[in-house]
């Protein structure tokens, strides 16, 4: 795996976000030198180039860094995360798809069906209204679009809602629940952000069902195999993340689906216990 920051910089401020804001915010970029050696240095027969930030679309140079990758690897995918705020402008989006990447996504978060709810945990008054629209741009484009909500106790009774909002867009290439690391800002405000996988659980697969209704294309990250229903394990399998930011409880030693289990955030533990995990004996167990 290879994700590279463009800028620590961001124009959003979220109360959940895995850096610590306070911090980063002053971080200077990372050189252009820096960047060019990365991508470079990518083996396109087994890596990809995920591309964050911060927010990526504040670097200047984002769209020549995207032209270089291409030209350098013609067939690499290539992942932007974005808060999806500067596509909301027209022009810029068109500069993004004149490019004509192919093989290319944009990950664009949606914390709420609502300016409310997405406001409140961005701590940016209007950054909904400028993801939506930047996420519309974006399809209208034909440049494909990964929509997707990282959860907290902030809006987990809300994910039935936020799916059938996200149903009303026509083009999505897919929608990711993503069960969130408590570092950064995250760890700062984890009293108010946490909530436990087996709470989210029955919320979360309601709204896979409803996305499922929309024909939409939906996985759930970073939820260990053991706590969900049979029927959406397969959406949930396999690692997504660095190992070493992964674990297992004990008692996950003789499960039959480790290998194929998404693991658990280590800093999960920062705020329960272990006992929510049990090991599945047997893949027809539901």
């Amino acid at each position: 795996m290879t994700d590279w920051p463009m800028t620590f910089r961001c124009n959003n401020n979220c109360v959940s976000c895995i850096l610590n804001t306070s911090v980063t915010s002053s971080m200077p970029d990372p050189s252009m030198e820096q960047i060019i050696g990365v991508i470079d240095g990518i083996n396109p027969k087994n890596d990809y180039l995920g591309i964050s930030g911060g927010e990526p679309t504040l670097r200047n140079e984002l769209l020549d860094i995207l032209r270089y990758a291409r030209e350098k690897h013609p067939d690499l995918y290539i992942f932007l995360v974005s808060n999806g705020r500067m596509f909301f402008y027209r022009e810029y989006t068109k500069k993004l798809a004149d490019l004509n990447l192919n093989n290319f996504r944009v990950g664009i978060p949606l914390y709420g069906h609502t300016p409310k709810l997405h406001d409140s945990i961005t701590r940016v008054k209007g950054s909904f209204i400028q993801a939506v629209g930047g996420i519309k741009n974006l399809l209208e484009s034909g440049i494909n679009v990964e929509m997707r909500t990282i959860i907290s106790k902030l809006n987990y009774t809300h994910l039935e809602d936020i799916a059938n909002f996200v149903g009303g867009f026509q083009g999505i290439d897919r929608f990711v629940f993503i069960n969130m690391k408590y570092t950064g800002n995250a760890f700062l405000h984890k009293n108010i952000l946490f909530v436990k996988f087996s709470d989210v659980v029955p919320y979360a697969t309601k709204a896979v069902d409803i996305l499922r209704d929309f024909d939409i294309p939906v996985r759930l990250y970073h939820f260990p195999l053991c706590i969900l229903p049979k029927g959406y394990r397969t959406i949930a399998e396999g690692v997504t993340k660095e190992e070493k930011e992964l674990t297992f409880a004990p008692q996950c030693k003789n499960c039959k689906v480790r290998n194929k289990c998404p693991r658990i955030w280590k800093t999960y533990f920062i705020s329960t216990g272990k006992k929510e995990f049990k090991a599945i004996l047997y893949e027809g167990k539901k």
